[in-house]
Formats: C-alpha cells, structure tokens, sequence
C-alpha cells in the first residue's frame, strides 16, 4: 500500500508498528538524534496519555497518536471534552482523525534542549497544533479547534520508519 493512500482505518496499525519498534529500542534511554528526527519531518508521536481542558488525565492504550511523514500527517487521537456544533450520528466526530498534505510547519529551537513545533492544518477542524519536544523525545502536544475545547497530549517521539 502506497503512504499517499493510507486511511483512517490503517493508523492504528501504523502505530502500533511504531509502538513495536520504540518498545524494542529501549524507551527509557534518551534519543540522542532528537534533532535530526524533528529537520527531517519524517517521525511519529505515540501518546501515552490525554488531558483534558479540566485538568483530567486520561491514561490511553497503544495505538493512538500522529506521523508526520514529508508533506504529508496523519492523525489519530481520542478527544475528551466539550465539543461545539457537532454533527450527530458521524463517525468523523469520534476523536480526532484527519490526514492531509495542506499543512503549514514552523520549527523553532531557541529553548535549550527543547523544539517549539506549530503544525497549521487547512480543511479540517483543527486549527493549530502545538508540539513540545524535549532533547530526550518526551513530546507533548497542545491542539486548538473552532468547535471543541482544546486538549493536551503526552508522549514521546521516534523517527518514522524507514527514517
């Protein structure tokens, strides 16, 4: 199956590839190639937990999180919260799951041994996504929407496979 043609029912396999890999890498050593990972635009974020607006911590099972592959990411996470003017009876309203090219990406190192990410999707709900990324691959990652309350969620990243 070619990348381009991935769909919403393939991410969670996707990351559960990634969760395989990073569990047999050895997740409590630090990632000495964070740098080189966040250039290359080509990672995965797994999440390992969600908060809420409220301050609720959600602690979540593999299988959920973000690739950001070249031009392209694809996300998949669960939404707790309040949500605005949704539509009843979809599915598209059950987490947050969009993939897609039109996207703007500004990276700003100017924190010590921390990467600021601003990921701007056009065309879906989101309106900005906010990625914390420490030197060690710790991430947390901050999105805001029109319709919803926005909602923080932590984790860690790992080059994308085949990076």
């Amino acid at each position: 199956m070619a990348f381009s043609k991935i769909t919403p029912l393939c991410l969670p396999f996707l990351f559960m590839i990634c969760m395989n890999s990073h569990a047999q890498s050895g997740n409590d050593q630090k990632n000495p190639d964070v740098k080189s990972i966040v250039l290359s635009k080509q990672y995965a974020f797994l999440v390992q937990s969600a908060t809420t607006k409220k301050g609720k911590t959600i602690h979540l099972t593999p299988g959920y999180g973000l690739i950001l592959k070249d031009d392209s990411i694809y996300v998949h996470l669960p939404y707790y919260g309040r949500a605005y003017n949704t539509g009843y009876g979809t599915n598209e309203d059950s987490g947050i799951q969009f993939n897609t090219h039109d996207f703007t990406y500004t990276a700003d190192s100017a924190k010590k041994d921390r990467w600021e990410i601003t990921i701007r999707p056009k065309g879906v709900k989101v309106t900005v996504m906010y990625l914390s990324i420490s030197s060690g691959g710790y991430c947390t990652v901050r999105i805001n929407s029109n319709d919803r309350d926005p909602i923080s969620y932590y984790g860690s990243i790992e080059g994308y496979p085949g990076h």
